[in-house]
């Protein structure tokens, strides 16, 4: 099962959005749920990369075996830009919520 963890800041605002685990709905590289959760959070990550030069996930990710994403808003950005980053990991949180209402017995949400 894959288990998302969304965290918030005392306003209730996103801030963190943690996914780990695997879905085990198929064969490993034509599990569809997970193909789902990678596609949504790699795309988000890597628009916030390309589009406002910010990256939310430390270096170092396991690429191949997978399975664990930390995604963030850094410290020292402009407000400007942190509201973007923002947007884009409320983003992550609805489409990746979608998957989950979807496939509930592999994906659990959980606010943090």
């Amino acid at each position: 099962m894959i288990q998302i963890s969304l965290y918030r800041d005392g306003e209730g605002e996103l801030e963190r959005v943690v996914l780990q685990g695997h879905a085990g709905f198929g064969e490993a590289g034509e599990d569809l749920v997970c193909s789902a959760v990678s596609g949504i959070a790699l795309g988000l990550t890597n628009a916030s990369e390309t589009l406002l030069g910010v990256q939310i996930h430390p270096d170092g990710v396991d690429e191949e075996e997978g399975g664990y994403l930390d995604c963030r808003i850094p410290d020292g950005l402009t407000p400007e830009i942190r509201e973007k980053v923002r947007f884009l990991l409320d983003v992550m949180a609805a489409a990746l919520q979608s998957v989950a209402d979807a496939y509930p017995a592999f994906i659990q949400i959980r606010e943090c």
